[in-house]
């Protein structure tokens, strides 16, 4: 019999996971009125407002500990699911955040506060239009987000602690696109290898970049990726990006539709991290007129982060039409609308990596198994599942074993 989890199983964990921050201005609250305040935002998630899910942030701090862009409230409100079902609509997820303190033996709203705009970028997947400094990031309180139906994610200001989804516990995973210890970090890794010596890359200077610090530029690249499959969910479609290292028979891909000279994204991956890089060094090392090279380059940096937010919506827009959006490794557009025929063999098995369970892969639609069939075909290839209800696989095979890894983007 299965068992479900629910905001009181979350106090515990909670608890254990909590680092003492530095200052310890920002504490937990004591059990009873944490798992009230769980169960609130746990309750008010299953509500809407005409027709709207409540999607907000709510933090556990006091209005005194938050440095700047508050709005408080003349008359602090209590803390019920009914006003957070009013008060979401008002804020702006992941930018916007609900303020709560305990008064009087008990929880109230005090107002509101934002966070800095370059976190709010970064926390996309967005690439930062200015570089993200300590004083950007949120503060190390509690907060707790209301991200569905369920659906909780409990933080220590940038620290994820723990969710809740579907009933099941879920603790963070290590970043899997950045550990060599699993397939999908060793695509990415090799793919990052190659890019700044690749004279594919639209960059004429390219080569000059072969002493970029990889891991940052893997970074970069991969949070655009993430960022086009975050884009997909918000929009509740639906959808599919498969990347190809190698082109794909037109046996096993079928292109509804193509574009032309797409520059790609990589090309900016790479013109992005030079100007972040050179905005960071000490400003003596610039040249004598420093402050005009500086706002310079802070003007090539914003530059640089619209192109590449640009190409990031253009792309994850594409998945809204039937078929996967198909993308080479510089994430240049294949095509979209892009059909894999599903030739996996009868009885075919598919491993969650996560789990080590074995799971057939008839129990997946259309668009699964699609995905299913290119990456089995080809161990060039990763593809992304993006599927209504919010979930978002990645796919690869390795060593002629299919497998996935879900909740890539919790």
């Amino acid at each position: 019999m299965t068992e479900f989890a629910f905001p009181r199983d979350l106090v515990d964990v909670i608890q254990t996971r909590w680092q003492t921050a530095a200052d310890q201005q920002f504490e937990l609250p004591e059990n009873r009125i944490l798992q009230r305040l769980l169960e609130t935002c746990y309750h008010a998630s299953f509500r809407t407002s005409e027709q709207r899910k409540v999607q907000c942030v709510v933090a556990y701090a006091s209005a005194e500990d938050i440095s700047e862009g508050t709005l408080r409230l003349s008359r602090p409100v209590d803390l019920t699911d009914s006003e957070l079902v009013r008060l979401s609509p008002v804020t702006q997820h992941r930018q916007t955040v609900i303020g709560c303190e305990q008064m009087d033996g008990w929880l109230c709203i005090w107002g509101f506060f934002d966070y800095g705009h370059a976190w709010v970028q970064h926390s996309a997947g967005d690439p930062p239009s200015v570089p993200v400094q300590l004083a950007d990031f949120p503060p190390d309180c509690l907060t707790i987000t209301i991200e569905g139906p369920g659906a909780l994610t409990i933080s220590q200001g940038r620290t994820s602690l723990v969710r809740l989804r579907d009933g099941r516990v879920i603790f963070p995973q290590e970043d899997l696109f950045q550990t060599l210890q699993n397939p999908l970090g060793r695509f990415f890794r090799q793919l990052i290898d190659d890019l700044p010596n690749s004279t594919q890359c639209g960059d004429p200077s390219a080569t000059e970049h072969a002493n970029v610090e990889q891991r940052t530029l893997l970074n970069i690249y991969t949070n655009s990726v993430l960022a086009i499959l975050e884009r997909i969910r918000l929009r509740q479609h639906g959808g599919s990006v498969v990347i190809a290292r190698v082109p794909l028979n037109e046996q096993f891909a079928h292109l509804t539709y193509t574009v032309s000279e797409h520059g790609g994204l990589a090309a900016e991956v790479i013109a992005y991290k030079r100007l972040d890089d050179l905005l960071r060094e000490p400003r003596s090392k610039l040249k004598a007129d420093a402050e005009l090279e500086r706002c310079r380059l802070q003007l090539e940096l914003h530059r640089s982060s619209r192109r590449l937010i640009r190409s990031i919506s253009q792309i994850s827009l594409l998945a809204a039409a039937d078929g996967a959006v198909l993308l080479d490794d510089h994430l240049r557009i294949q095509g979209f609308g892009v059909r894999f025929p599903v030739l996996l063999p009868q009885g075919m098995t598919v491993l969650d990596a996560l789990t080590g369970r074995d799971c057939s892969c008839d129990q997946w639609g259309l668009r699964h198994q699609s995905v299913f069939s290119a990456c089995h075909k080809c161990e060039q290839a990763i593809g992304f599942i993006v599927s209504q209800d919010g979930e978002v696989k990645a796919v690869k095979a390795d060593g002629g074993r299919l497998m996935f890894w879900d909740g890539i983007l919790d």
